[in-house]
């Protein structure tokens, strides 16, 4: 999996400054931008921090 939307979408936050955090449920394959209601089971990153995890997932996954 690429995840490009996502990705465009963390890039354009990221770009234009905008102060978002986001859930990741690796298992679902399911990201969630927080507003008010998430499950505090999944940790919270800001969009820079999940860019990164997510590079780091494709590099993982490229190489099995």
């Amino acid at each position: 999996m690429k995840y490009k939307s996502i990705k465009w979408v963390l890039k354009q936050n990221i770009k234009n400054n905008v102060n978002t955090l986001w859930t990741w449920d690796r298992e679902e394959k399911n990201f969630t931008q927080i507003y008010q209601n998430y499950n505090d089971k999944l940790p919270i990153y800001t969009a820079t921090r999940l860019l990164e995890l997510i590079n780091q997932e494709i590099k993982e996954t490229a190489s099995l």
